[in-house]
């Protein structure tokens, strides 16, 4: 009678301790998901508050969704006009006792910001400055036209150098002549290209940056700094939204997968996020 009892109280216990066991492996599931989903959201987020107005590219290649945009380093305004005091560029452009002021449709190489930069110290050699992008693919606007290189009638130009001048900074850059300015006076000085590259197959949700600019969106990014920031990736989607001559919004949709034990379903989690990327923003 004793054995039959005990067996008896261990099958009703058994299922009793499973319970909570598994509630408890669901529950740590559910959190591991839902921290790497807020470090995804994290990351996209501050990259994305840096990406280049009318910069962003969606493109899908079999089951991977990738995501381009050119980072900002720093950004201001440049002059327009006489400023009424020594100018600190040399004579190139047309309208004379202005030599600091950016021009359109005229060989520029070098002019002074408005005050301060706003951002990062640029880099010389390395960064580009970019004026009045209006979006890939649009002509005398495209901020990938070229790719890494100077283009006739392109919007980017190397910097070479930078210098502190009065509480401006004087913008020194290889001779460019740019199709037109912004009404807003702004520049952006613009280090390269940052791509998330999502794949369901791999179940993997990547970022690779520190590869060239490239005339066409790349699907591969041979000597690119890449870094892993989500495993169990089982869905994504990417889109693009143009809100106007401004910018644009960015929609992603990410499901993520965790295994909590054998017999029993995984937990799904979801990220749903909605990025402006604006001038100015």
């Amino acid at each position: 009678m004793s054995i039959t009892l005990l067996s008896t109280m261990a099958l009703v216990a058994v299922p009793m301790l499973r319970i909570p066991m598994t509630a408890y492996l669901e529950a740590s599931a559910r959190a591991g998901a839902t921290t790497e989903l807020d470090t995804v959201q994290a990351r996209l987020g501050a990259d994305l508050a840096r990406a280049l107005p009318n910069s962003v590219r969606v493109r899908t290649v079999g089951s991977r969704q990738l995501l381009e945009f050119l980072e900002v380093r720093a950004e201001g305004r440049h002059r327009s006009g006489p400023s009424g005091g020594p100018q600190s560029c040399p004579a190139v452009c047309n309208l004379s006792a202005n030599h600091d002021s950016l021009e359109a449709a005229c060989t520029e190489r070098c002019f002074m910001s408005l005050g301060a930069l706003r951002g990062d110290a640029p880099v010389p050699g390395s960064d580009y400055v970019v004026v009045n992008p209006l979006g890939p693919g649009v002509p005398s606007g495209d901020p990938y036209a070229g790719g890494a290189g100077p283009v006739v009638g392109g919007i980017k130009s190397r910097l070479t150098a930078t210098a502190a001048v009065s509480g401006s900074t004087r913008m020194s850059i290889a001779p460019h002549s740019f199709p037109a300015l912004a009404g807003t006076r702004r520049f952006y000085v613009v280090s390269g290209p940052v791509s998330y590259e999502c794949d369901p197959t791999t179940q993997l949700l990547q970022r690779h940056d520190g590869y060239a600019i490239g005339a066409l969106q790349p699907a591969a990014f041979g000597g690119a700094q890449t870094a892993p920031l989500a495993v169990g990736v089982t869905a994504c989607r990417f889109s693009y939204t143009a809100t106007g001559a401004r910018g644009g919004m960015v929609n992603l949709w990410l499901r993520m997968t965790r295994p909590v034990s054998a017999g029993a379903p995984p937990e799904f989690s979801e990220l749903v996020l909605m990025a402006p990327v604006t001038e100015g923003g």
